[in-house]
């Protein structure tokens, strides 16, 4: 009897337990346990260094005012200089006087060098062991006679469009045999023909120098021959001509590589997709369960990426309050499944908003994406509060930091809700390149005055063209920093109507597996992540001294340890302070780690 009794006690209790465990699943206890927080604090920043009074390496930069593609590379070649926290002197083509002997290098920004009153101390300045870059466009009847041969030049034709791009040199770190043919990427040139000793940089896909090197006296000179078709796109050439222009170049990159991941989580479609349905045999659901999501996070592990997830709630068109909850449990449980699976692999949620529908107001282009615009910003808002308290209820404490406008629009009403909304923003991600027209919102890299930055994505697909590549590879060269987004349902675009989903993650992979084998230096990163290391990059500062035996770095006002990249035939030996990685036979990253960081040659320690 007692045994019976026993055994209804715990029965009973059993029941209980399973009851309360049910009430809580339901309430959404289970959710608040162990919650997802992450909130960020920078560290101590460095104070001003007694090293501050040392001189910041100089770089004359020579330009024509009366020219505006002069003026425009001047402001490239300058804004590259003082990011890397260079000194730029300016000097107008019309302006003489000789070339000061502390100057590491001349970078001549015009092309009529036939007016340059101070090409002749320029031409001193080569012969006695320092670098010239030219970066216009060959135009023989603008040169001074036996100039071409000073350049390299054998002979010169006609201006034409040249088509593709080829590496066949060692100035891009990382990009040695890289190259593509196509239609897509044009530049124009001058048809040049090289003497034998002149060293080819970069060509046209059909063998074309766009740039080359000429050695003269104990210097030399560095030449672009392209007209560039676009600013933004020269700005990874121009620096690694600037990491040439002398021996042990040395200057500073963010080192990122961020990847993010629109529209995710965020509702899936019901039913069966056909092209899916028809390759996999499973449903669209199934299809993210358990094939889209699976090798994304196989992937991110293997090559060692961090995803930065952006929410949507809702795909409806609703641009006027009141919004409401979504009535949908299985989008919510996506939001829970894939959400936690998202930061247990380190990556973030940031948004993409309520819905898909652009914040700003007519006159952005909507009407060609088939989206609505807005009334007013308090309608912004409100949508904005939703998808806060979507997020919030799923993820108590967890801080939302990053946001990508839809199809990339946002207008400034659109940024201010935002902020209102969401106090603790740190980066807004679009578009880095594009065409004006297209009313998209297109950044710099920068931090703003309110703190926030602009980390724009540059490259995008899952099969991206080589084009596209081909400039996200001049950002890692400009600034250290891969910046890459993806849609989950990008198999479903009409544009996409040609590829598979074998196809589509083949070409993912082979990505990944180009940018670790060219770049495998590069750090993984959050967009919030991404904009500590922005703002620690904007607010470092160094100087450079140089012995016959090795080289210091003296840093400050940072908080978390530098990168910089050098150029340097030779080999480093001992180093304190930090790290130093070979990437190439000419090419180092280091990590400085301490406001005092030294490295001696190898062979020249005593």
């Amino acid at each position: 009897m007692k045994g019976f009794k026993k055994e209804i006690w715990v029965t009973f209790m059993l029941v209980m337990a399973l009851g309360v465990f049910f009430q809580l699943n339901r309430m959404d206890a289970f959710l608040h346990i162990g919650s997802w927080t992450n909130s960020s604090a920078a560290g101590e920043a460095g104070q001003e260094s007694e090293f501050s009074s040392l001189s910041r390496e100089k770089y004359l930069v020579i330009y024509d005012p009366g020219e505006v593609q002069s003026v425009l590379k001047r402001h490239i070649v300058e804004k590259i200089l003082l990011e890397q926290k260079k000194e730029v002197v300016r000097r107008s083509i019309y302006q003489g006087g000789e070339v000061d002997a502390s100057c590491r290098g001349v970078i001549i920004a015009a092309g009529r060098l036939t007016d340059m009153k101070c090409l002749p101390a320029v031409e001193r300045y080569v012969e006695q062991g320092g670098t010239a870059m030219l970066l216009s466009q060959l135009q023989p009847e603008q040169l001074p006679s036996g100039m071409l041969g000073k350049l390299g030049v054998a002979s010169v034709g006609q201006e034409a469009s040249a088509y593709g791009i080829r590496v066949t040199g060692d100035m891009y770190p990382g990009l040695q045999g890289f190259g593509f043919d196509s239609a897509g990427y044009a530049t124009t040139l001058t048809q040049a023909v090289l003497l034998p000793e002149a060293r080819t940089e970069v060509t046209a896909g059909d063998g074309t120098p766009i740039v080359w090197s000429n050695q003269c006296g104990k210097g030399r000179y560095l030449v672009c021959n392209s007209r560039e078709r676009d600013d933004k796109n020269s700005y990874g050439m121009y620096t690694a001509m600037l990491g040439q222009l002398h021996e042990d170049y040395v200057y500073p990159v963010m080192n990122m590589k961020l990847f993010f991941i629109d529209d995710f989580p965020s509702p899936v479609p019901e039913g069966n997709f056909d092209r899916i349905y028809q390759e996999t045999g499973l449903s669209t659901a199934d299809f993210y369960r358990k094939l889209w999501w699976p090798e994304m996070l196989n992937d991110g592990k293997k090559y060692n990426w961090k995803y930065t997830g952006l929410v949507i709630e809702s795909y409806g068109s609703q641009v006027k309050g009141p919004f409401q909850p979504l009535a949908n449990g299985e989008a919510r449980n996506g939001l829970i499944v894939y959400g936690r699976e998202l930061l247990k692999a380190g990556g973030e949620l940031g948004i993409h908003g309520y819905n898909h529908q652009s914040l700003a107001p007519a006159g952005y282009g909507q009407e060609r994406l088939g989206y609505n615009a807005w009334e007013s910003q308090q309608d912004m808002v409100e949508s904005l509060q939703e998808v806060k308290r979507y997020v919030e209820e799923v993820y108590p404490g967890y801080e939302l930091h990053s946001y990508v406008p839809p199809s990339n629009i946002l207008s400034p009403e659109g940024k201010a809700a935002i902020k209102s909304v969401f106090p603790d923003m740190k980066v807004y991600a679009s578009l880095y390149n594009g065409l004006a027209d297209a009313k998209e919102y297109f950044q710099n890299f920068q931090v703003n005055k309110d703190g926030t930055c602009e980390i724009p994505r540059v490259s995008s697909g899952y099969a991206p063209a080589p084009e596209d590549i081909w400039e996200s590879y001049n950002v890692v060269c400009y600034n250290g920093v891969f910046s890459h987004f993806v849609h989950p349902d990008e198999i479903f675009y009409e544009e996409s109507s040609n590829l598979s989903w074998a196809v589509m993650k083949k070409g993912l992979r082979e990505l990944f597996e180009d940018i670790d084998r060219r770049f495998g230096w590069l750090e993984p990163a959050t967009a919030s992540e991404g904009a500590d290391i922005m703002k620690n990059y904007f607010a470092m500062d160094y100087r450079v001294e140089r012995s016959s035996d090795g080289m210091k770095l003296h840093c400050w006002n940072f908080s978390r340890p530098l990168t910089f990249i050098l150029r340097s035939g030779r080999e480093v030996g001992h180093i304190s302070g930090g790290k130093a990685r070979r990437i190439q036979q000419d090419a180092y990253v280091l990590t400085v780690e301490e406001p005092e960081f030294s490295l001696e040659w190898a062979g020249e320690r005593p």
